[in-house]
């Protein structure tokens, strides 16, 4: 009688072995496996309507009559043309006669921006801002949207300085003003040597 409690008993252990040992580690890779095969699906369904979203967007853009298409491009196009950019600026400080000491630029990037609490924060204005200290604040890129800036020494008067700024405001594709300062060496002449950052933005294709 006691053989056989024995053998019953260790029966019962090597099947209690097994159901965790084997059974119950096949139960939770098939769990993973439908979860994968339910997440794929998810994504093919999505890349249907991302890809005729897609589309639809390429429609209204081929719509567009040529000069418009040439407007958006210029406005915001996939790449930065630096040489193009700098003679740009170089021609809007020369038409306001001022004297350009130096123009130089730095690497194209990529735009980030502060998430407070779901909201996008301008990183320009986030000090003026009021934010609630229990958001958490998330650094993000904004898609693939990137900005190239330009450091810009010029001489000249104020008069001359504020119309160059006006100049710059009216440029048929962005450069904003992010930095600015001025010195003066002599007390005795309106000249002034101005320091500015300007800068213009790219949205690549990929």
């Amino acid at each position: 009688m006691r053989f056989q409690l024995g053998i019953q008993i260790l029966l019962l252990t090597i099947a209690i072995a097994i159901a965790f040992g084997v059974i119950k580690p096949k139960f939770e890779e098939i769990g993973v496996v439908q979860g994968e095969t339910a997440s794929y699906r998810d994504a093919i369904e999505n890349m249907g309507r991302y890809n005729q979203l897609l589309q639809t967007l390429l429609n209204q853009y081929n719509n567009l009559p040529a000069s418009d298409r040439t407007d958006l491009l210029r406005y915001l196009p996939e790449s930065v043309d630096v040489a193009g950019v700098s003679r740009d600026i170089t021609n809007i400080v020369e038409q306001n006669n001022l004297l350009l000491l130096n123009i130089s630029f730095d690497p194209l990037t990529p735009v980030t921006a502060d998430v407070v609490g779901g909201v996008v924060v301008d990183p320009y204005l986030a000090d003026s801002m009021n934010v609630d200290p229990t958001f958490e604040i998330v650094n993000k890129g904004l898609g693939n949207l990137h900005y190239q800036r330009f450091e810009v020494t010029v001489v000249g008067n104020y008069a001359q300085m504020k119309q160059m700024l006006k100049d710059f405001e009216r440029n048929n594709y962005p450069l904003r003003l992010v930095e600015f300062s001025f010195s003066v060496e002599e007390t005795t002449s309106s000249l002034v040597e101005y320091s500015l950052t300007l800068e213009t933005y790219a949205l690549p294709a990929s």
